[in-house]
């Protein structure tokens, strides 16, 4: 987490105040301000981590889209929800909105109470850590068109290792998700020419805990998973493996519904040392679980479906179509999605 030193309230980030316009913000729903953080004792951190949340509450990034460096990896825009998404490398998005974007990241792990309220207190922070990164950490992010608030997030983190190694090499680096649950998810995709930098682990999968449960709240996570799969074309074998923990009818179900083939693991008990301001996460009675996959081959079909109900040009007339078509794909007799690239990944 950033540290810029000890304040008496939170430090404001560099992030881009809402610009002149005549689109009034969107109103937020009755009672939505920030909550009071679970099991905190001090008094301080509580109070902290409600200003943090509601300085976070506050921003806005209508100007993202046309403030980006270069040509995004995704861009979808849908009129009909008043939603715009946009998916870049870190380097692509400019410093007070990426701190923008860790900061959005930590004020909703707030809210949910999976991150240590002490640990942000005790070292300032109001946003999560910048990478430092031998590759750089791809970034889906959904805006209200109206109010420029984030709607929606999720992250594809690469590895830490230095130099690119063999997914079952004793060398290469756990991702964070193989060190909580203790167990090993790539080496089962090790193969000739398939590195640690061709492999990217989701983070945080979320939408604003805000939201009312409108078409919008219904339409984000189908633009963070297109926003995803238009990245993945595009990098091609750039990334090849994806892995992470997600809760079972939530994010692992959204990644089966665009052609993912799961391997998960169940009945591992994860776990972070009591100092490490994630620890939260793992203190839930339904906790997430582990998984991994090759980027399928056919997952041009699943964005061609998705995108064309997002634009409004689909035959399908409502969600539970497009649901109900993504899943008959997967259950055609003979059907895997199998590797995007680069042979078989099994």
């Amino acid at each position: 987490m950033s540290a810029p030193g000890r304040a008496a309230g939170p430090a404001l980030p560099a992030v881009p105040a809402a610009p002149a316009t005549s689109a009034a913000p969107a109103p937020e729903p009755a009672g939505t301000s920030a909550p009071e953080p679970v099991g905190v004792r001090d008094s301080r951190a509580r109070r902290y981590a409600r200003d943090i949340i509601g300085l976070h509450d506050r921003l806005s990034y209508r100007r993202l889209p046309t403030e980006f460096r270069g040509d995004p990896l995704s861009l979808v825009e849908d009129p009909h929800s008043a939603l715009v998404t946009v998916t870049g490398r870190d380097s692509q998005f400019p410093s007070r909105y990426l701190k923008g974007l860790l900061g959005f990241r930590l004020a909703q792990y707030l809210r949910l109470n999976w991150i240590s309220a002490d640990a942000v207190h005790r070292t300032a922070a109001f946003h999560e850590p910048l990478p430092h990164s031998p590759v750089e950490n791809i970034h889906t992010v959904t805006l209200c068109a109206r109010s420029g608030k984030i709607r929606g997030y999720v992250g594809l983190a690469c590895s830490a290792d230095t130099e690119s190694l063999p997914l079952d090499s004793a060398r290469r680096t756990p991702f964070p998700t193989e060190a909580a649950h203790g167990i090993d998810l790539l080496g089962r995709y090790a193969r000739p020419g398939l590195g640690t930098h061709q492999a990217f682990e989701f983070k945080r999968f979320l939408r604003d805990q805000t939201m009312p449960r409108d078409e919008q709240y219904t339409r984000v996570p189908w633009h963070l998973m297109l926003g995803v799969g238009e990245a993945l074309l595009g990098l091609g074998d750039g990334v090849r493996v994806v892995l992470g923990d997600a809760k079972e009818h939530v994010a692992l179900r959204h990644l089966r519904l665009v052609g993912f083939d799961l391997h998960v693991v169940d009945g591992t008990s994860p776990r972070l040392s009591a100092s490490d301001p994630m620890a939260p996460i793992y203190r839930q009675t339904v906790v997430a679980k582990p998984f991994a996959a090759p980027v399928p081959a056919d997952i041009g079909w699943y964005r061609d479906v998705v995108r064309s109900y997002l634009d409004g040009t689909s035959e399908l007339a409502s969600w539970q179509a497009v649901i109900t078509t993504l899943a008959a794909r997967r259950r055609q007799p003979g059907h895997r999605s199998g590797p995007a690239r680069g042979g078989a990944l099994r």
